[in-house]
């Protein structure tokens, strides 16, 4: 049985029928890409807040370069 966890960080959590048109889509995407059966993908999404990514430690950076050596 397949399974696939999400990431999601934003301003907004995504509501119960974002995730549900999100669940539907990836579902028909493994269906058609792997063969997964209907209604047999695990799906986990898991929320993260912004200041818990790189994007917000990266772009404290004075330069805006997200690429150079830190040191």
């Amino acid at each position: 049985m397949p399974m696939l966890e999400v990431f999601y960080s934003g301003n907004r959590q995504p509501d119960h029928a974002q995730k549900q048109a999100f669940t539907t889509e990836a579902g028909a995407i493994l269906q058609r890409v792997i063969g997964t059966p209907p209604g047999r993908l695990q799906l986990i999404i898991q929320i993260v807040s912004p200041e818990n990514t790189l994007t917000v430690i990266d772009l404290d950076r004075p330069d805006g370069d997200t690429m150079a050596d830190p040191g």
